[in-house]
């Protein structure tokens, strides 16, 4: 319990660090507009401040981030690369009994999904800035939340899992989508000057 306290901490501090410069879809896409127009020059683009696993002082926890606009998703205390995947749909599942999760994701809703043998009720998560799908539970999102909390003694109506849909998400915010387009069009900019 004390681990999830000091992880939690953890993640409130760096909540904070980000509000102070926050990077959001809207002002990458001004930027890239700008970028790409040559309105500004590429030594007055303001660098954009990134956010990966390092920035925490502790390696205790990893943060993974939205794969299309780089905006915080999910923090595990443990890599979701190492965990398994469901066979249906290659998604990275999370037993929320013995995994600490923390999601930065908003609700999407219900989405009834149909499987080989029989129909699945799904609770959809996304990204609270650009609307991707991130991930799914079969679990009501109200038995999730106590799930999350720590409370462990519930009666669950389904698996305690929540899943993760593989490219989804991102370890480090510069390989989202944004980002990358952001960095090419600045090579391509770097290039045309020596031209």
């Amino acid at each position: 319990m004390q681990d999830e306290e000091k992880i939690l901490e953890q993640l409130k501090e760096l909540d904070k660090a980000q509000d102070k410069n926050p990077v959001t879809l809207a002002s990458l896409k001004t930027l890239k507009s700008a970028i790409y127009n040559r309105d500004v020059d590429l030594q007055t683009v303001v660098k954009l401040r990134t956010l990966n696993e390092t920035t925490l002082k502790s390696e205790n926890i990893k943060i993974y981030f939205c794969s299309l606009c780089g905006k915080k998703a999910i923090g595990a205390n443990i890599g979701l690369d190492t965990l398994p995947t469901r066979r249906s749909d290659n998604s990275i599942a999370i037993n929320l009994k013995q995994i600490f999760v923390r999601l930065f994701l908003k609700q999407e809703g219900i989405k009834y999904i149909k499987r080989s043998n029989s129909v699945e009720k799904q609770y959809r998560w996304c990204c609270e800035e650009c609307g991707v799908h991130v991930a799914y539970q079969c679990v009501s999102y109200e038995e999730g939340a106590q799930l999350i909390q720590g409370n462990s003694d519930i009666q669950l109506s389904n698996k305690p899992y929540l899943y993760v849909l593989n490219d989804a998400i991102v370890l480090n915010q510069q390989f989202s989508k944004v980002h990358s387009e952001i960095a090419k069009l600045k090579d391509q900019m770097e290039y045309e000057q020596l031209k």
